[in-house]
């Protein structure tokens, strides 16, 4: 038998999280290292939080054994853990990963990759100068609603595409935000509806359809007060921000000439309807994504296709709901070169980026900008 690889984990904690359910990463990564999916391709060896202190008392409420606890990222860098796992929030990002690559550390870290498209370049360029392996958190590619349809895009059962539309409800950015999301409210941090739900849903597109030849923007900060609430959803106070909140774009796809509309909005859906809509037409027939959540790397939306001229059919999907460690899981065996998943790299996180940069330009200049 193999000997798993060794995880360094950054961020894990069994507390913290808008829900006040546990951090992302104890309630995502450490479902699949603790299942039968891992298989013993990877063992925790080591944790480190804000402090020492913080880093044993996550190791002692997870029951996480033999562990190594730190309390900076250049200590945990340079201990003897094969990789550096990235889970906390994404204005940290940048000062959490660089000690990792500096140290040769192959590397795995949340979507953003960082909080600007400077510190993204930059990362990718070390990572690459130091041949490191990397695995960036856009599993929305590993849903299996969206595994279907770029499989049936792939095969043609499509045909040529006429053009795709996408409009979702990213939670954030809507009358209320949770206090634990504070360090999403400036738009310098990189963390906001146009960022994280909207961006994890985009990538997806690309990943099915291919990039897009020009992006064309317009975004808005139309709730620029909103209520602030705590983990049992009690209004606290109130609060302001500069991050958007309604997302729109569109353009053409660079394989099909299909046009593109994608537009995402704060909050839930108000009228009580799915928060997660995207179709895609094609000649030969159309497929529908529709879900209730706007966030399409934690939740799996139902499949429905319609052959040209007939009536549209729920498709037979692996269904795995709202099990946010599922997609998580098979990022992390794409990983160790094991499932049908696909390995996500900083390379592939840049580019996004450089889209999400170009939105941003679009939106200040009225323009269309070109990112690939």
């Amino acid at each position: 038998m193999s000997t798993p690889t060794r995880i360094g984990f950054i961020g894990l904690s069994p507390t913290g999280g808008s829900s006040g359910t546990g951090s992302w990463a104890s309630r995502s990564h450490l479902p699949y290292l603790q299942s039968d999916r891992n298989a013993g391709k990877y063992k925790i060896g080591a944790l480190q939080n804000s402090s020492k202190a913080s880093a044993e008392k996550a190791a002692s409420k997870l029951e996480l054994n033999d562990v190594t606890c730190y309390g900076k990222p250049e200590d945990i860098a340079n201990s003897d853990v094969n990789v550096i796992a990235v889970s906390v929030n994404v204005p940290g990002h940048y000062d959490t990963v660089m000690p990792a690559l500096n140290a040769g550390k192959d590397i795995f870290v949340e979507w953003p990759l960082a909080r600007n498209l400077k510190d993204a370049e930059e990362m990718t360029s070390l990572a690459k100068e130091k041949n490191l392996r990397t695995l960036v958190g856009l599993q929305a590619r590993q849903n299996p609603s969206v595994v279907a349809l770029k499989k049936m895009v792939d095969s043609g059962d499509l045909g040529e595409i006429l053009g795709t539309t996408m409009h979702g409800y990213g939670g954030v950015g809507g009358a209320m935000m949770p206090k634990d999301f504070a360090y999403g409210f400036p738009i310098e941090n990189g963390a906001n509806l146009l960022t994280i739900p909207f961006g994890h849903a985009i990538d997806a597109m690309c990943y099915v359809l291919g990039e897009m030849d020009y992006v064309s923007a317009t975004l808005a900060n139309r709730r620029p007060k909103f209520q602030v609430i705590n983990s049992e959803g009690k209004v606290v106070g109130e609060d302001t921000k500069t991050s958007h909140d309604y997302v729109s774009i569109n353009g053409t796809l660079q394989k099909s000439g299909g046009v593109v509309t994608a537009i995402y909005e704060g909050g839930m859906n108000p009228s009580g309807g799915p928060s997660f809509f995207w179709q895609v037409n094609g000649i030969k027939g159309t497929v529908v994504l529709e879900g209730a959540m706007g966030h399409l790397q934690m939740f799996q939306p139902k499949v429905k296709f319609a052959k040209a001229g007939e009536e549209a059919k729920d498709l037979e999907v692996q269904w795995v709901g709202n099990d946010v460690s599922y997609a998580v899981g098979e990022a992390w065996n794409a990983f160790a070169g094991k499932g049908d998943g696909h390995v996500t790299t900083f390379e592939d996180a840049l580019l996004r980026h450089k889209m999400l940069d170009a939105i941003y330009k679009s939106n200040e200049s009225g323009k269309r900008e070109k990112y690939v």
